[in-house]
């Protein structure tokens, strides 16, 4: 009774996830008050104005570290649990295939709507030359000529781990997830000899996703100050010269949400989308405000598991999974961006042209997850690959657009991670394992904390 009252006192004061709306006032909150109070000039307002700035900096950055705690054993028990939960080797090629096939698919989508909208609004046509002169191309450089050398081959090579303890040590989660999904695959073919590998994973994800509701009493106070901080940080001046290719983001972003991702969940899978929508309500308040879908997972299999009525076995395969590879939003948004730097600098955009940005685009989204300053280095490797990087050239553009990324990124990750809990539902529709029951009762929800 007395732990009851305690969660029930959490939850009336926002300190968890029973109620989306929670994180939502939060974010709101958070951004009305980052309008108000701009991050500060020390020389002219006073040390109590910068504290309040740092106070909740620290704040939001301890949410993302604790939930990022869980990423990395999460993702290995969940892939390894899933993998060995499907059995032969032919029915995890099956499922493997028709999951590639969806994530592939969809960022096909993503990358030509992101091409049509870029050639249709022009939004690189609206910057003067002066403007891109004037950024901060320095910072930009130095990032660039800091990270380590990045071609799509190399890329490549580097979802396979040379050394898999290393990976996880440094959360490379790409190799990571190429290395545990070939060990589940073994485990699964060891028959009686790997129960005892699986029982440990099993207990490995159950303690995690426990882990994970502890962390989660954290999520509105860490929401709000990450949205808080962004947006005193950024401001919304920085929208005035880039508006357009802001907005031309945002409208491809609503179309996925509201048109492509909904069709999809109609005819494949006669699904409501709302239905959906209303579940992945908390992982999507989290992921708006860490930007991370990696950050995001146990939240949103949480959702899947207990609100989607997505079953573990295809929640556990397809989510971790997605969290890396399926960069819908992600590819949309480079498409648009090197688009937009081509107009910017008055270089042709061609049909030709186009096309290898989209194929390029796809590539580098899927090969640079785990990369650091991974959105810098694959606009680097997209215009690179059609011969157009010049980096003392193109900084000052690149330099524009990373002005606004970070509250744009928010609304990436909001898409990516809806993106894959499509797919989970079309697969789990398809394999009949998704129970309708649940999903279209929200009265039978379980809570995510």
């Amino acid at each position: 009774m007395r732990a009851k009252a305690f969660w029930l006192i959490l939850v009336a004061l926002g300190l968890g996830t029973k109620r989306h709306w929670h994180i939502l006032a939060a974010i709101l909150l958070g951004v009305v008050l980052g309008i108000y109070l701009p991050y500060p000039n020390q020389s002219l307002q006073p040390d109590s104005y910068y504290f309040i700035h740092q106070l909740f900096d620290v704040v939001g950055q301890l949410f993302i570290r604790l939930i990022t705690m869980v990423v990395v054993p999460l993702v290995v028990s969940s892939l390894i649990v899933g993998v060995s939960s499907l059995g032969d080797s032919r029915q995890l090629g099956r499922m493997g295939g028709k999951v590639l096939f969806y994530f592939l698919l969809l960022m096909g989508i993503s990358a030509l709507l992101g091409a049509g909208l870029a050639l249709w609004m022009e939004p690189g046509s609206q910057i003067q030359q002066n403007l891109l002169m004037t950024a901060d191309a320095a910072t930009i450089i130095r990032e660039l000529q800091n990270a380590p050398s990045q071609s799509l081959q190399a890329l490549f090579f580097n979802m396979i781990p040379r050394n898999p303890m290393e990976s996880l040590a440094q959360a490379d989660l790409v190799p990571v997830i190429v290395y545990t999904l070939l060990f589940g695959a073994a485990v699964a073919s060891v028959g009686e000899a790997g129960k005892p590998i699986i029982n440990f994973f099993e207990s490995l994800f159950t303690a995690t996703m426990k882990l994970t509701d502890w962390v989660m009493i954290l999520a509105v106070p860490g929401v709000f100050s990450l949205a808080f901080i962004t947006v005193a940080k950024s401001g919304l001046g920085v929208f005035g010269q880039l508006w357009v290719y802001a907005l031309t983001i945002l409208m491809g972003l609503l179309i996925q949400l509201f048109i492509i991702f909904p069709l999809m969940l109609k005819f494949l899978g006669k699904i409501n989308f709302m239905n959906v929508y209303r579940a992945i309500s908390e992982a999507i308040m989290v992921a708006f405000g860490t930007a991370s879908s990696s950050a995001t997972l146990p939240i949103t299999i949480a959702c899947m598991e207990r609100r989607a009525g997505v079953s573990n076995r295809i929640a556990s395969f397809v989510l971790p999974t997605g969290a890396t590879i399926n960069k819908t939003a992600t590819t949309m948004f480079e498409v648009i961006a090197v688009i937009f730097l081509l107009q910017a600098y008055q270089i042709e955009v061609t049909p030709d042209k186009v096309g290898f940005i989209v194929l390029f685009s796809i590539v580098a989204s899927i090969g640079a997850a785990g990369v650091p300053s991974a959105g810098l280095i694959t606009i680097a490797i997209v215009l690179n690959s059609i011969g157009h990087f010049q980096m003392d050239l193109l900084a000052g553009g690149i330099a524009m657009l990373w002005s606004i990324d970070r509250v744009l990124d928010m609304c990436r990750t909001v898409v990516n991670v809806v993106s894959s809990c499509t797919v989970a539902t079309l697969v789990a529709s398809s394999e009949g394992e998704l129970n309708r029951d649940i999903l279209n009762n929200h009265d039978a929800w379980t809570e995510v904390v």
